[in-house]
This record gives C-alpha cells, structure tokens and sequence, in this order.
C-alpha cells in the first residue's frame, strides 16, 4: 500500500499563524500594563492637593519633570546621609578615644593614690618604731634615776626611826662624796638656768653677797651721795628702779640745736680746743626699736664738734646726756661719776683732742641722715696771711735798702762789707727792717693760732645716734629739777611776799 504523502506547506502556514496569534497576544497585554503603570503616577499626583505639590517642588511639571526631580532630590538625599553617616562615624571614634583616655587618666590616679596611700603607712610604721624607741630609752633613764634615788637614799646618814625616812640625799640636802665628806647645798641657791648658754659657766647664784650689804657701806653710799652727788657703792643703786634702755644704734629724733655748731678743722688730725654744743630733745622720741619714753619729758644732750674743710660741714660727738621725768628727777648717762673723769681728762688735754663719731656715746646728722651738717666756712687766713706777707716784704724791703749802701768784698781773710753807699739810707733801712720783723713777731703772737672752722647757726633740726646701750633708771632718792621747798615760817597761801 502507497504511503499517502501530506503537504507540509498547510502545517507551516498554520504553526505561523499559531504564533503570531500568540505575539498579538502577548503584546497586548503588555501594553495594558504599562498603561495602567503609566496612568498610577499620574492618578498619585492627581490626588495631591496643590500646597504639597510646591512643598515637593513638582507643581506644574510634567510626569517625567516630576521623576527626574524626584530622582535628584533622592541622590541629593543619599550623598547627605552618607556624610552624615561618616561624621556619626568619626565622633563615634573620637568617643572611643577619649573612654581610652579616661581609662588610662583614671588607671593613674589610681596608682598615685595607692603610691601616697603606701609612703604615709611607711611614715607612719616609721614614726611608731621611733616612738617606741623613744619609749624605751625614756623607760630606761627612769629605772637609772629610780635606782639612783633608792641608792641615795640608803646612802643617807639619818637615822631610822626619827620619822624623816624618804628625805636622803638629794637637792639641798646631804650628799656623800668620794672623800666622805659630806656637802650641803644652801636653801637660797639658785640654778643656773638651762637656757643661758653662760650660766654654766658662771655656776649657781644667791639672792645677797657676804658682806656687800652691811651698816659701814650703806653709810658710806649715804655720805658719798649727799657729798659728791653720786656713789659707787651698791647701796646707791639699791634706790634705782630700771625704766627704759637705749640699745645700741638708737636713733632719738626730734632733736633742736640750742647753741651754734662751730667745728674746727682738724690741723694734723688733731682739734685745738674743740668746742661744745647743745641740744635739746623733745617729749617725742623714738628708740630704734619703737620704744616711746612717755614719762621723759625731754633730755639735753652735750659734745663736741669739729669742722670738714672740704665738705663744709661740722661732725659732732655726743658726750652725755641728761634726761628729765616728769616729776622733775634728772638722770645723766654716762655715769656723773665717769663724766667727771671724762671732763677733767678733756680739759687736760684740750690742746690735742682727737674728735671722732666712734668716741663717746653717740654722733648727731641732720634730719636727712647725713652724719655731717652743712655750714658756713670760717677763717682768719684772709686777714693774717696779707698782714704777714705785707710785714714780711716791707722787712725784706728795708734790708735790701740797707745792703744796698754796702760792698761786699771777698779776700784772704773771708768776706768783707764796707760802707760805699748814704749811711742815711743805710740806717734808715735797717730801722724799716727791724720795725717790720718785730712787728711781724708780735702778730705772729697774736694770730698764731691760726684756725680754720665750719659754722652752722643755732637752732638746727638735729637726730641723735647712740652707739652705746645706755639704762635709763629712775632714782627714789636722786636729785630733782625743782623741790616743794618753803622757807620756815611762810605761809604757803599767801604765794610770796606782801
């Protein structure tokens, strides 16, 4: 049987059609798709209201404006959170760093605390091992001293029984030597105190001397007091009570100059009868360390002065002052005992007298401190050279006026003057010669004790520096300015005569 052959052209035309249906199909649904996509965008914008339209920057634009701003605006959102992104990292960084930090700050102040903490234990098992130390060795001294008290007191010599057990040996009492002989210490001795580094040295004290203090010496002081004024015994002290100190380089202000300053000028560092001067200080003094002297009412000071040529100014040397209380007692310092020696020594040797800050008690200076006062320059040079150079030159005038009618030869037998010339003149320049040289003689007698001085007027603002400690003590008993004294028989109400 023949194999019935079909055409293929029928099943070709057939499977195209197939599949272009399938194609028409296919893409009709797409496009319905990407309608419905398409008109989705445009119903969501058509459903907002106009005010959120320009919040979005989109108003009036077309849908394709409206994607291509919102894709800006979401790049531009990206880009700024990626920066925020990174800042929040990098403050997240720093943060760690600085917990480290902390960590690390923390950590040492732990340890210094601890380090502290430490060394102040340390100290103080130290200062427990030192005290206990201490402990010991204060125990220790205190059994020796306990043992040397029971030694003395067995030692002693007073008998048991007399109701004196316990008072053995000890301070002022009998103690036993290595001689046997035994000691007691008086009961008025006083120790040396511990603080005065020379009372070791000076040994112990007693309230009297032996034989300072007796019914011969108080009346001898009593004597020597109403005669002379003063008295070196201790029995004239006894009635002065200490009331102030000058210490050494006080400084009294407040001074006035009674008298002139006339200082001479040394002549081979030597004062020819330097003379004295006079100030009288004021209730208000000053020592140098702040002391006032309320109950002085003032004080006169005495010295002597002498002259700087080149400075023109006058150096004075304080030699004593005397003070006055308010009750009218006086008191002189130095000692008068000493000043009386002092001046008859200055009177003895006025003729040379060295004058100097560094002698006597003290040296004045003005009131800005200047230890030289300034003044007016004094001399009589200018009247004693003229007149012995006018005296000189007329003698030497004369005499070559008288040699003159002289011939001087000289021969075998030496030299020889003969008269050549007026024996008139001759005699008459001898006559001027002689005049003159006598006459120069006698001023020189007269203006010899040529003196150059330096002189400042009274009444100077002074201060006194004092160089010596000088104890002011007030006398019960010494002398006053003024006494309440009434001749016998006058009637004190009456205030003086009728």
């Amino acid at each position: 049987m023949a194999d019935v052959k079909s055409n293929m052209l029928p099943k070709v035309i057939v499977i195209g059609v197939l599949a272009a249906a399938v194609v028409v199909g296919l893409k009709a649904c797409s496009n319905n798709k990407t309608t419905e996509k398409t008109q989705q965008p445009h119903n969501v914008l058509a459903n907002m209201s106009p005010e959120e339209l320009r919040a979005l920057g989109v108003e009036g634009d077309t849908p394709e404006d409206t994607l291509r701003t919102l894709v800006g605006t979401l790049r531009t959102t990206r880009t700024q959170q990626a920066e925020l992104q990174s800042n929040i990292d990098k403050v997240l960084k720093e943060n760690e760093a600085l917990r480290k930090r902390n960590t690390n700050v923390s950590g040492q102040v732990n340890e210094a605390v601890a380090g502290f903490q430490k060394q102040a234990q340390q100290r103080q098992q130290q200062l427990q091992q030192e005290q206990q130390t201490l402990m010991g060795k204060i125990q220790t001294l205190t059994d020796q001293l306990a043992g040397n008290k029971d030694k003395a007191k067995s030692d002693s010599d007073i008998p048991l029984g007399l109701g004196l057990d316990g008072m053995g040996a000890g301070e002022g009492s009998a103690a036993p030597g290595q001689d046997g002989l035994m000691w007691v210490g008086p009961k008025d001795m006083k120790e040396p105190d511990p603080r005065n580094p020379n009372g070791a040295k000076d040994g112990p004290q007693f309230p009297t001397s032996f034989l300072s203090d007796n019914a011969i010496t108080r009346q001898k002081a009593k004597y020597e007091q109403q005669v002379k004024g003063h008295t070196n015994e201790k029995g004239e002290e006894e009635g002065a009570e200490p009331v102030f100190t000058l210490p050494e380089n006080s400084t009294l202000v407040g001074s006035r100059a009674m008298t002139a300053l006339l200082g001479r000028v040394p002549i081979n560092g030597t004062v020819t009868d330097p003379y004295p001067f006079k100030l009288m200080i004021g209730k208000d003094n000053l020592t140098a360390n702040g002391i006032e002297l309320p109950d002085v009412e003032g004080a006169i000071v005495s010295g002597t002065a002498s002259g700087d040529w080149t400075l023109s100014c006058v150096r004075g040397q304080v030699n004593s002052i005397t003070f006055v209380f308010a009750d009218g007692t006086v008191r002189t310092l130095p000692h008068p005992d000493t000043n009386m020696k002092a001046n008859s020594n200055n009177n003895s040797g006025n003729s040379g007298k060295d004058v100097s800050t560094t002698a006597g008690i003290g040296w004045i200076s003005d009131d800005n401190g200047i230890p030289c006062i300034g003044g007016e320059r004094k001399s009589n040079a200018s009247t004693y050279l003229p007149t012995i150079a006018a005296l000189s030159a007329a003698s030497a005038a004369g005499e070559g006026i008288s040699q003159g009618q002289y011939t001087t030869q000289n021969n075998v037998n030496g030299i020889s003057a003969t008269m050549t010339g007026n024996a008139g003149q001759a005699v008459l320049g001898k006559a001027l010669s002689g005049g003159m040289k006598e006459t120069a003689d006698w001023v020189r007698e007269r203006y010899g004790m040529m003196f150059d001085a330096v002189y400042v007027p009274p009444g100077q603002k002074l201060a006194v520096h004092i160089t010596r400690q000088l104890a002011i003590d007030f006398e019960t008993k010494g002398r006053k300015v003024r006494y309440d004294f009434s001749l016998p028989g006058e009637d004190s109400s009456t205030g003086g005569l009728d």
